[in-house]
């Protein structure tokens, strides 16, 4: 009888949305976050049979008898041989998302136990840009998760009774209005929220340039649900993609209706893309007499008519409007917002044509050098973009490819392309791999176009070592991080079989696809290391250099925790950084449970570290041992996120990082607790 009635609403369920939505994504995810059990699946044989139309009214599961009571109850189990119904909850479209736990996911319960108060004020906090992958992964994965929405605390008012306390209270009324019977104070004021969370979702994802992850949410949002923030949000990201047309189409459909001032300006736009400059100048006036104050938008309004006005001062931000705007106008982007540029507009010069202006009266000498300056904008542009997740990593290696010039002092000798058997001494003399450049965009772009045409994988690994090394030395100061040049380099990484005669390369290899979450090609490397360990002095070299990093992800008995290993390690460090990275690998190793002793902190007593000793907050540091020890998932991911900052792993004490992935091992997320450990070393040049 049970099952019949689950399938008999399911599949009423099912019937009902057939034909609108055929079981899309977010008819899914209601049905789990409403706690409906689908059996979509398993009824795909009702369809051969049964006809909406021919369906005859539901027969009643309770006799005439049943009392009104057993209807209403809240228990869902079979009781006294009668069936007990519970009322579906309401669906709620903040539920919404793209993944669930079986898909990389949060669970359904994410923000179970905490308020939704909690989360409208920490997820706007949370970092815009942050070169930690780690960290933007668990945002994304935050916001994008299938999940019931918090729910809001409920308030409560008490009453005194002060007679009972103070006796010469009696007959003391502070309020003479107030009702005898206070109850109906105590009921809790039913509130309509609306979309304000998938809003808070969108509009987080946006700001972190994420637009693929805001395109794939807006996609399972029914069209009904759309309020006028969510068109905005919609209408940027074909701007943002260069998809003007498209833009422009929902202007006419949104102008009218909507009396948000977007639209107006967004029309201006259009008009002056279509060369209707004297139209689009009435659209201006009318906004500025409506008393719109938008210095930016009015200063690339100017630069689209073909005029020169003076910068704003103190621009330092565009929305994706004003960046269509100025990528339509084809003039440069200012230097300071190139400087300090924000993921989407990195990403927008990254993928715009070269910005420079050709009719300045040049000559041919000051034109060329003028495009060489673009090119290196639009380069420098593109990789910090890809390093804040807002770039696909190919864009970048196309351009790499196309946007320089052919260089033929920098050629390789046609030897290392041709000649076979070539072992690593002579590839590197070959090759000559140290006096190849590395420090700007344009020196990386020969380098990679290097790497690519090699095919003799020894020597192509030579090259991406030369890259690797400079982005662990360098640190992402003066250049990308480890984890961008894994992004550029994982394609040519993954044609490289890990080998005996490449166990040198082990190192590098690995530390540049596990910066980049490529964990079972890296963790291949890494016991490449450990096999050729006694038999080889480089492999041993390798491995006493890596041991934290493999004890970090995947702890065995073969790397065991000793004060031998710690000992090995610690020679393989240079002196100058030992004390600081030793007591960084102590600290996220005793956050995962390995026995470190007294006795291995005793060199570091008397010593002071030169890594940072700034700590979070007191409401996060403390808000995040509450949400773990609770077990709120969602919570605990929001305060983690937050304790490391925009910085990342890299730029927090080691005493933050340790919090931050006991808690996330305390509320189950293990994996994501050790790549966190692992990031933090990676970017220290581990």
């Amino acid at each position: 009888m049970i099952d019949s009635a689950r399938g008999f609403v399911a599949v009423q369920y099912r019937l009902k949305f057939r034909k609108q939505w055929a079981l899309t994504p977010i008819v899914a995810g209601f049905l789990v976050a409403s706690g409906v059990c689908s059996v979509y699946a398993q009824s795909s044989q009702v369809d051969q049979t049964l006809d909406a139309e021919s369906l005859q009214p539901p027969t009643s599961l309770f006799s005439d008898s049943a009392s009104s009571e057993s209807r209403n109850s809240d228990t869902p189990a079979v009781s006294g041989g009668e069936i007990a119904v519970r009322q579906l909850e309401e669906v709620s479209t903040d539920s919404i998302g793209v993944l669930d736990e079986f898909s990389d996911g949060f669970p359904l319960n994410l923000w179970e136990g905490t308020s939704k108060e909690l989360v409208d004020l920490l997820l706007p906090k949370l970092p815009d840009q942050t070169p930690s992958v780690v960290t933007r992964e668990l945002v994304q994965r935050l916001l994008l998760s299938v999940a019931r929405p918090p729910e809001e605390t409920k308030t409560q008012d008490v009453f005194v009774d002060m007679t009972a306390i103070v006796p010469s209270a009696l007959g003391f009324n502070a309020d003479e209005n107030l009702p005898e019977d206070t109850s109906a104070l105590a009921e809790p004021q039913e509130t309509n929220a609306g979309l304000v969370l998938l809003e808070l979702r969108l509009a987080r994802l946006a700001a972190m340039g994420d637009w693929t992850s805001v395109q794939a949410l807006l996609e399972v949002i029914p069209q009904d649900s759309f309020g006028d923030r969510m068109q905005i949000l919609s209408t940027d990201l074909a701007l943002v993609e260069g998809r003007v047309d498209d833009a422009c189409d929902a202007v006419q459909a949104n102008l009218r209706m909507s009396k948000n001032v977007y639209w107006q300006k967004t029309f201006a736009f259009c008009q002056l893309r279509d060369g209707n400059v004297s139209s689009a100048y009435l659209t201006i006036d009318l906004l500025r007499e409506t008393g719109v104050n938008d210095p930016a938008f009015f200063w690339v309004s100017e630069l689209m008519a073909g005029n020169r006005p003076i910068t704003p001062a103190g621009l330092d931000r565009l929305t994706p409007l004003q960046l269509a705007m100025l990528r339509s106008a084809g003039r440069p982007f200012p230097p300071q917002l190139v400087t300090n540029g924000d993921p989407t507009l990195l990403k927008v010069l990254a993928t715009a044509e070269l910005l420079y202006v050709a009719d300045d009266g040049l000559d041919e000498e000051g034109l060329a050098e003028r495009v060489r300056e673009a090119r290196d904008r639009r380069l420098d542009a593109a990789e910090r973009a890809v390093g804040l997740g807002a770039l696909d990593p190919e864009i970048l290696r196309t351009l790499y490819r196309s946007e320089v010039e052919e260089d033929t002092d920098n050629e390789q000798p046609a030897s290392s392309a041709t000649a076979s058997n070539e072992d690593v001494s002579s590839a590197e003399e070959d090759l000559n791999l140290r006096s190849i450049p590395v420090s700007t965009p344009v020196d990386r772009a020969k380098l990679f176009q290097l790497a690519e045409s090699q095919t003799i994988l020894t020597a192509r690994a030579e090259v991406i070592s030369r890259a690797i090394d400079f982005a662990r030395n360098d640190r992402g100061q003066n250049g990308p991080n480890v984890s961008v040049m894994g992004a550029v380099y994982a394609p040519l990484l993954k044609t490289i079989e890990p080998s005996g005669d490449l166990v040198w390369f082990a190192g590098n290899a690995a530390r540049a696809l596990l910066a980049v979450s490529e964990m079972e090609a890296g963790e291949a490397w890494l016991e490449l290391s450990q096999l050729y360990a006694r038999t080889s002095i480089e492999a041993s070299e390798v491995a006493a250099a890596m041991w934290p990093t493999e004890r970090q992800l995947q702890p065995t008995l073969t790397n065991r925790f000793t004060p031998l290993r710690l000992k090995r390690w610690e020679d393989s460090r240079p002196p100058g950084l030992r004390a600081a990275d030793k007591a960084l690998v102590l600290s996220t190793l005793m956050a995962l449970g390995e026995p470190v002793a007294s006795e291995d902190w005793l060199d570091l007593m008397d010593r002071r570290t030169h890594s940072s000793i700034e700590l979070p907050r007191p409401q996060i540091w403390n808000g995040l041992s509450l949400a773990a020890k609770n077990g709120r998932i969602g919570e605990t991911v929001l305060f983690a996120v937050l304790a490391l900052s925009e910085e990342g792993p890299e730029g927090v004490s080691p005493v933050v990082l340790s919090h931050v992935v006991s808690s996330l091992m305390t509320i189950g997320l293990e994996n994501e607790a050790r790549r966190v450990a692992v990031e933090a070393a990676l970017a220290r040049g581990l």
